[in-house]
């Protein structure tokens, strides 16, 4: 039975005849790639402007007459982030309590240089700094953690 196996753009097939199981020497292979993730809030503008400061190219706003139901989706090199706001949802922000459904979104900048400098934009411009820039874990991985206006904690990576 064969798998699909990422290499680079492309893909191949590969099986083992040994045991007639399948097999990766891909550490990641290709099966679904991340296209959207969808943002309930209930500041559409507010919220398009804080992710417009980490490089997304925004749509225009849009509004259902029918529903009353708000939207913008931000484009990160084909990765997309859909914000959503209905006329019922609360006004308040979830601040530092983890927001039911979402435990985090990563952006990985590049480089520490780009985290430290992306970490301090956004404490000046007055936002939430949970966790500043670091070496975390085994793996050494060096993040930092922040809070967007609505309380969503991002990932900001090497």
């Amino acid at each position: 039975m064969p798998s699909i196996i990422r290499m680079g753009t492309q893909a191949r097939v590969a099986s083992d005849t040994r045991s007639g199981s399948i097999v990766s020497r891909d550490p990641c292979p290709t099966v679904a790639q991340l296209e959207l993730i969808a943002l309930a809030t209930s500041d559409v503008e507010g919220l398009r402007d804080f992710y417009l400061q980490l490089g997304a190219v925004a749509s225009p706003s849009l509004a259902d007459p029918d529903t009353g139901l708000r939207s913008c989706v931000l484009d990160f090199c084909g990765v997309r982030l859909e914000l959503l706001e209905r006329p019922e949802m609360a006004d308040d922000v979830a601040g530092d309590e983890q927001p039911g459904g979402l435990s985090h979104i990563g952006f990985a900048l590049g480089s520490a240089d780009a985290v430290d400098e992306l970490s301090r934009v956004i404490a000046v411009a007055g936002y939430r700094l949970l966790g500043p820039p670091r070496r975390t874990g085994e793996l050494g991985r060096y993040e930092s953690v922040v809070l967007d206006p609505d309380g969503n904690r991002l990932k900001l990576t090497v």
